[in-house]
């Protein structure tokens, strides 16, 4: 069954904030019209960034959200998601990732949050920094390292933070979604250059970034689960694996 109203989409994304991270973003204005959502549990198909991506949380509603999709979609869903879609439509290029989620007060990773900050040399992005950070990422091209899902607009309406040496940025980290009214942010787009690892670069820029989203309550991000190294700098600035999930494309 189709769902439009916001407070009971809102509701049952609340049921798992951590999981449904990148659904809140989308009750922002922008991005609901973008979006149908479908019950029992929460489907969502968003069109938006020139593809089709479909998020469950649950299994219930998978089928019929399958029909309003355009394929191929994109899926972010989990283990038993990804059983459910490949009962009705060819699964490809799928990606074993963890949710990780960003600690709250009382946990072992508490400490780690309250000590981000925006270290000296590590500067606030916006859009006059588009063209650097576009260079930075195209650093990564030839060994596919790149971040995959960026555009301009998260610039714009999120929070990057980036390091420069003369010129040119060599590390840079920011936000897939920043939603301040439904307290929820996720991080994404971090990127150091090749020739420059090694020097905790990405910590700080992604320590500066969590430093503004520090007031939130909910903050997360999805990492392949082979990146060791991410991970680890990611549980140092206080993050846990939260859930397993999948990244995968589904077609007819």
């Amino acid at each position: 069954m189709r769902l439009t109203d916001k407070n009971e989409i809102r509701s049952l994304l609340q049921t798992d904030p951590r999981w449904c991270v990148y659904a809140l973003g989308d009750l922002t204005p922008t991005m609901f019209l973008k979006c149908s959502w479908f019950t029992p549990d929460m489907t969502l198909v968003l069109h938006d960034y020139g593809t089709c991506i479909l998020f469950a949380h649950g299994t219930g509603s998978i089928r019929e959200a399958l029909e309003h999709v355009r394929w191929p979609v994109h899926l972010q869903v989990r283990p038993e998601g990804l059983d459910e879609v490949a009962r009705h439509a060819d699964v490809t290029d799928v990606k074993r990732m963890w949710r990780m989620a960003w600690a709250t007060e009382g946990t072992d990773s508490a400490d780690a949050r309250r000590s981000t900050e925006i270290a000296d040399g590590v500067k606030r992005l916006g859009l006059p920094d588009l063209g650097a950070l576009k260079r930075l990422y195209d650093d990564g091209a030839a060994t596919g390292e790149s971040p995959d899902f960026f555009y301009d607009s998260m610039v714009k309406d999120g929070v990057f933070f980036g390091i420069y040496e003369g010129p040119d940025l060599v590390a840079a980290a920011g936000t897939h979604l920043f939603a301040p009214d439904e307290h929820a942010a996720a991080i994404g787009n971090v990127y150091t250059r090749r020739d420059r690892r090694g020097r905790g670069l990405s910590r700080a820029v992604t320590s500066a970034v969590l430093h503004r989203l520090r007031h939130l309550k909910t903050v997360g991000l999805n990492v392949r689960e082979d990146n060791a190294p991410a991970i680890r700098v990611y549980q140092s600035l206080g993050f846990e694996k939260y859930c397993e999930f999948r990244e995968a494309v589904a077609r007819i």
